[in-house]
Parts: C-alpha cells; sequence; structure tokens
C-alpha cells in the first residue's frame, strides 16, 4: 500500500484501538496475550509508538529515556501519544531519514507502515480484551500486512532474533505451505536456519491455507488458533508453519 493509505488506516485503527481498550476492564486478561492485562496492552502500545518518535527526531537508536511525561489517565496518555506520533508523520515525508531495524529502509515511511499494522494486530487483542469479536480489517491492509509478515518480521527474526527462532527453524526445515486469500497467494519454505517467501501458491506446497486475508494475517499472528483456518493438503504442515511464526511474531 502506500504512504498515505497507509497513514490514514493508522489514523483508523487508533481510534478503533482506543474504543476498544476504553471498554474494556483495566485489569481485564488480554486472551491473545496472556501475559498483558488491558492496562498493559496500552502501555505497551504507548511504549511502541514514543521509541518510534524518538528514532525518527534524534535519527539514533533510542536509549531508555524515550518516554515522553504525559498528564491524565493511560487513555489520556495514549491518546498524547497518538497526536505525537501522527504530527511527527506529518511534519516529515515517507522518504525522510529515520533510524529503523539494521536491514530495513531507514525512513519514516518504514515505520508508517510498520506501525500501521502493529497498531492494527493490538486492536484485535483490545476487542478480545473487551469481550468483542474482533471487527472487520481491510483487505487491502491485511494482504499488505501478510507481505509485511512473511518479509519484513521474517527478516528481522533471523537477523535479530536468529537464537530464538532457530529451534523453529531446524524442528521443521522442509516444510513449505501456501497461503492463498483470494486475490494474493504466497509459498513459505523454510529451512534449517532460513526462511524463503516467493509469490504464488507454489504446486509442491505441502499444505494450502485459503481464507480472506483479514483471517490470514491473525492466523499468521497467532490471534487464530491453528486450526481455525482450513487447510488443504497436509492439515499438520499448515499447523507446523502456524508454529513457526509463532517463534518470530506471537
Amino acid at each position: 500500500m502506500e504512504h498515505p493509505a497507509l497513514r490514514t488506516r493508522l489514523a483508523a485503527e487508533a481510534a478503533r484501538f482506543q474504543d476498544a481498550a476504553a471498554a474494556a476492564d483495566p485489569d481485564a486478561a488480554v486472551p491473545t496475550c496472556p501475559a498483558w492485562t488491558t492496562t498493559g496492552l496500552l502501555d505497551h502500545v504507548i511504549d511502541v509508538y514514543d521509541h518510534k518518535i524518538a528514532a525518527i527526531r534524534s535519527g539514533t537508536a533510542p536509549g531508555g529515556d524515550y518516554r515522553t511525561p504525559r498528564p491524565g489517565t493511560l487513555l489520556d496518555q495514549y491518546a498524547g501519544a497518538l497526536a505525537d506520533l501522527l504530527a511527527v508523520f506529518d511534519d516529515t515525508t515517507p522518504d525522510s531519514p529515520a533510524h529503523a531495524w539494521p536491514g530495513a529502509e531507514p525512513t519514516v515511511g518504514f515505520w508508517i507502515r510498520r506501525l500501521t499494522h502493529e497498531t492494527l494486530i493490538h486492536r484485535v487483542d483490545a476487542e478480545l480484551a473487551a469481550a468483542r469479536a474482533p471487527g472487520p480489517i481491510d483487505t487491502a491492509l491485511a494482504e499488505d500486512g501478510i507481505d509485511e509478515m512473511l518479509t519484513v518480521i521474517l527478516d528481522r527474526g533471523l537477523s535479530a532474533h536468529r537464537e530464538h527462532v532457530s529451534p523453529a527453524l531446524a524442528s521443521h526445515a522442509g516444510l513449505v505451505v501456501a497461503l492463498d486469500t483470494g486475490d494474493r497467494s504466497w509459498t513459505v519454505r523454510v529451512g534449517d536456519g532460513t526462511v524463503d517467501v516467493a509469490d504464488g501458491a507454489r504446486p509442491d506446497a505441502q499444505a494450502l491455507v485459503r481464507a480472506e486475508a483479514g483471517a490470514v494475517l491473525q492466523w499468521l499472528w497467532q490471534r487464530l488458533p491453528a486450526q481455525a483456518l482450513p487447510a488443504e493438503g497436509d492439515a499438520g504442515r499448515a499447523a507446523a508453519l502456524h508454529a513457526v511464526m509463532g517463534a518470530f511474531g506471537g
């Protein structure tokens, strides 16, 4: 997706996140992130926003004092962090330089995309904490999120967290699973220490997971269980890919 469209989706998803977080009990457990309550989820998203604001403003990796003190309730502080983030995006261009993950494009545009999808996934978490069924996800946004997960997030895991993800890759070396949303498809190949992603559902795939884009995105991010989506071929191989993806970004 183009950056202006992502910026628009970010504001919309942030509003939905805030609405769901306000409706949830502050002490309610987040079913998809059991270590967090609603309060912990809100604090995490504020922390992420402030960290990226600092990364853009300073052009370097933020130190330990990047959080901005803000008055009011945690929801008020979230609203302030969001306003500050959107102001930074509006005061720059997607091509403006910014500190980013090693190997990623060091631009503001990288963070517009990353934080749009971060907010989207945590919007789902907040809705579940509020005992709501997750709302629909725009198809184009979901397909962009799948692509980001299969490229940016996988690359990040292989480069920055190899020690953590290597056991899952070694356990499932030789896995080949395709994903299909109707409009787009991908094939994921797992090796011992590698993950390769190609466009299209390749004929040697051991399983094919086919569902609408929003469901596939949530499945990859562990917001749906392995068996939640139908799999053609070897369902066990599809479940194995779900487990591998969990090592990268549960």
